[in-house]
């Protein structure tokens, strides 16, 4: 994956003017590494997203993000690269600072090499490995530290990765698109297109951000599926099936321009000479021995996070994806609602929960409505009793 180049346009130092004189210049500048971060988007997994902003005598004399999983973090980055001695200058960043030797050496000890003298910190890093232990180093070290600039917007920044690192699950995203009468095919299995063009470019948006995309069984038989990334065929998303009865094609749409090792296939019976032939091809075949006749989710999910997918879209029907909601695992969802009227006629997206008090239903919190060509864009946090 290519990675974009670093910092802002110009590597010259910048001078900002504040937006009102009341603007506090730590939220101006804590912005600013927020918005860095967000360029690497798709491309740290399992690392988070992080931007640094080192200013100096009221000027940006470095800043730098975090490109990719191995590549040099934030701070350290930011660092190497200013263009002025960034001695008694302060850096902000939108997670601790880092304070361990993993595959690159620890940020606390740069930042202190570099005599750094005020370290503005938007979140403390979850990482058992880190937490706050970077900012008392610091600390010790006689660098002043102001934690909490833009909190909120820095732990959405980085939802998966608190999800990753509290829960040791992955982030799921739930994905749909459907009528305005909750459809999303005629009973005849059709679906194409009831969203808009400008819909479905920005869900591959949505793959290229993901580790993976998951989707049931009869959505490789019925729509025979890719599941490739079609706005970056270089993104080598990672495709999981679920296939409770050992019924998937040993050729698919959904092999190709896929590494076998990226594949994942669970099931809870497959004939012997099938599982074989698919082993033989390099793809993960997980055969779940647990009590009842589907693959169970949460098993699902702990298999996949121990295999380094830290991010999950659902693309299955409404088979999987009511299982999912019903179960409590999904975390976000993305519903892309086009203006037409199916009706009777179609399919519907959810599902029988079970409900039958009104105190019992689902509801997303934190909702966002965007246009989308003729189609609305309901995103929001799905929030369980």
């Amino acid at each position: 994956m290519t990675a974009r180049l670093c910092g802002f346009k110009s590597h010259r130092p910048h001078h900002f003017a504040l937006k009102g004189a009341k603007m506090n210049k730590d939220i101006f500048y804590m912005q600013k590494a927020i918005e860095l971060a967000k360029r690497a988007k798709g491309f740290t997994s399992p690392n988070p997203l992080v931007g640094c902003v080192i200013v100096k005598n009221g000027k940006i004399i470095s800043s730098a993000y975090h490109k990719k999983a191995g590549d040099l973090h934030a701070e350290r980055l930011a660092l190497l690269k200013a263009k002025e001695n960034p001695r008694n200058a302060d850096l902000y960043v939108n997670l601790e600072p880092c304070c361990y030797f993993g595959k690159t050496p620890p940020c606390t000890d740069i930042i202190i090499e570099s005599k750094i003298k005020r370290v503005i910190v938007a979140t403390p890093d979850p990482n058992p490995l880190v937490n706050y232990k970077g900012i008392k180093i610091l600390k010790n070290a006689g660098i002043k530290v102001k934690i909490g600039i833009l909190e909120k917007e820095a732990k959405e920044l980085n939802k998966i990765f608190f999800k990753n690192m509290t829960e040791r699950l992955p982030y799921v995203i739930l994905k749909a698109g459907l009528s305005i009468d909750g459809k999303i095919a005629l009973k005849n299995g059709k679906s194409k297109w009831i969203t808009s063009e400008k819909s479905r470019q920005h869900s591959q948006q949505l793959r290229k951000e993901v580790d993976a995309i998951l989707v049931g069984i009869n959505t490789i038989l019925i729509d025979d599926p890719y599941l490739d990334c079609r706005i970056d065929k270089r993104e080598k998303i990672k495709k999981i099936i679920l296939d409770s009865n050992g019924r998937v094609p040993l050729s698919a749409n959904f092999y190709k321009n896929s590494q076998p090792s990226d594949i994942f296939i669970f099931t809870k019976k497959m004939e012997k000479a099938k599982i074989e032939k698919l082993k033989n091809k390099g793809v993960n075949v997980i055969i779940d021995k647990s009590a009842g006749e589907k693959v169970n989710e949460k098993f699902i999910l702990k298999t996949l996070f121990k295999n380094g997918i830290m991010s999950i879209l659902i693309e299955g029907g409404s088979k999987v994806a009511t299982s999912f909601i019903k179960n409590k695992l999904v975390d976000e969802i993305f519903l892309y609602i086009a203006p037409r009227i199916i009706g009777d006629d179609g399919l519907s997206f959810f599902g029988d929960f079970g409900f039958n008090k009104m105190h019992q239903i689902f509801s997303i919190k934190e909702n966002k409505i965007i246009k989308s060509g003729d189609d609305i864009l309901l995103n929001g946090k799905i929030y369980y009793k």
